[in-house]
């Protein structure tokens, strides 16, 4: 068979994104703070943008903040620990979907760094199996500084450690016992690394030299306020969802200054029409960014009535698939609307992701009740029990399936203790304890 060189045409479809369209998603996952501080970029780069001053916030709902709070100003100067993680999972070599929940998780963080939520909370509200956030998890603490995503102080060691290629099986058994070093086992600590004891008071030095707070090296220099995005208020009639229009910077055209340097012609008028275009992409996806908030915002307070009238223990399963498909974007829309957000109502200030998990199976095998509701009632549950007879794991289980929730025990021993409460013999001891004189 004779080769010979050959011209095909073919058609083909590809979706492709324009800078700008690419900015306007950045926008939507950014809280007030970093979207007032990147508005504030671009009016420094565009001379015919100005940066109309803010209005005080509603002190009614707001968490904090007062009559001369200024958003653009409290944005710290340095790059935040989000921005730089986020700038690095971006170029990782992983999947979309692995790198999207890594960048779901950098809003897991403390300011410490520390990841302190479950992972298999963390699987329930984006709707992943646990193995998926653990690969997540993964890719996470790869980034620098090296200690981050940490779920303990001895993980947060044992990962600097390995970026400095020290972490060897003592190392490693010494970061899973930091608690022994303290108390009369750690003569058995040392015995069982296998290192005499000048080795082991020389890797107890190295530990000191190591970072147990990585995160706070980017925190900003004074804490911002956390801000409400959306006011859900009481109505005679219903739930009333109002955009909080003082988090959202709001930019202003001069056109008199564009007309006068437009009339220069030349070089300066069409520098003009470029900033003139800058100017109206900004506006449309301030719009755009805005419109889309208020109407997820007004999804959820739909779904999640009941959270409004009675609380956490009232709240239920909602996947972002339901709220994109009601309001017609895309799932990965609402999960960067959802990042970052705040809704002020009666029942407090609460993240809009907080509003999404899967369902724990109600009694007719309905996916009825959010683990966040299911948590309130066990909590409400082990409040009220018998202090001389506190409620076993199997005595909770019994007493949630009466309430309608079919639950598993070990599922309510990880809600205990993701909770922070000791199981019933621990209870029943201390509270022995703080009956003695």
């Amino acid at each position: 068979m004779a080769l010979s060189p050959r011209l095909n045409l073919t058609q083909t479809q590809n979706l492709r994104l324009t800078a700008q369209l690419t900015q306007a998603i950045g926008l939507l996952q950014l809280s007030h703070a970093e979207l007032a501080a990147r508005v504030a970029e671009e009016v420094e780069k565009n001379p015919i943008l100005e940066l109309e001053r803010p209005r005080s916030v509603p002190s009614g709902l707001a968490s904090s903040g007062g009559e001369d709070f200024d958003k653009a100003a409290s944005v710290a100067d340095t790059v935040s620990l989000r921005a730089h993680l986020l700038s690095q999972i971006s170029s990782m070599r992983a999947t979309p979907r692995r790198r999207a929940l890594a960048e779901a998780l950098v809003d897991e963080l403390t300011d410490e760094g520390r990841l302190d939520a479950p992972l298999f909370e963390i699987a329930d509200r984006y709707g992943v199996v646990t193995e998926e956030v653990e690969g997540a998890l993964a890719l996470l603490q790869s980034c620098d500084p090296p200690g981050i995503g940490a779920r303990n102080l001895g993980e947060c060691f044992a990962l600097q450690l390995h970026e400095r290629e020290l972490l060897d099986p003592a190392m490693m058994a010494i970061c899973q016992n930091l608690t022994d070093l303290a108390g009369p086992r750690r003569a058995d600590l040392r015995r069982r690394t296998g290192l005499d004891e000048e080795e082991f008071d020389a890797r107890l030095a190295l530990l000191r030299t190591l970072d147990p707070r990585p995160g706070l090296a980017y925190a900003e220099r004074e804490a911002t306020p956390v801000v409400p995005d959306v006011f859900v208020r009481r109505s005679s009639e219903a739930w009333q969802v109002e955009l909080n229009s003082d988090a959202l910077p709001r930019v202003l055209v001069n056109d008199s200054y564009a007309s006068e340097m437009s009339a220069a012609g030349g070089e300066a008028e069409r520098f003009i029409m470029q900033c003139r275009a800058r100017a109206g992409w900004l506006t449309k996806a301030l719009e755009s960014r805005a419109q889309n908030l208020l109407k997820v915002s007004e999804s959820i307070v739909k779904r999640q009535t009941a959270f409004f009238e009675e609380g956490d223990v009232a709240l239920r399963p909602l996947m972002m698939k339901e709220i994109a498909a009601e309001v017609g974007v895309h799932e990965s829309t609402v999960s960067r609307i959802a990042a970052n957000k705040y809704i002020a109502s009666e029942q407090g200030l609460r993240e809009l992701r907080a509003f999404f998990s899967q369902g724990v199976p109600g009694a007719d095998g309905t996916p009825g009740h959010a683990p966040a509701a299911v948590q309130s009632r066990l909590r409400r549950l082990i409040d009220g029990e018998d202090p001389a007879r506190p409620l076993s794991d199997d005595r909770l289980v019994g007493k949630l399936r009466e309430d309608g929730v079919d639950i598993a025990r070990r599922t309510v021993a990880k809600y205990r203790e993701a909770m922070g409460i000791p199981s019933s013999v621990q209870r029943r001891r201390l509270k022995a304890t703080s009956l003695r004189p």
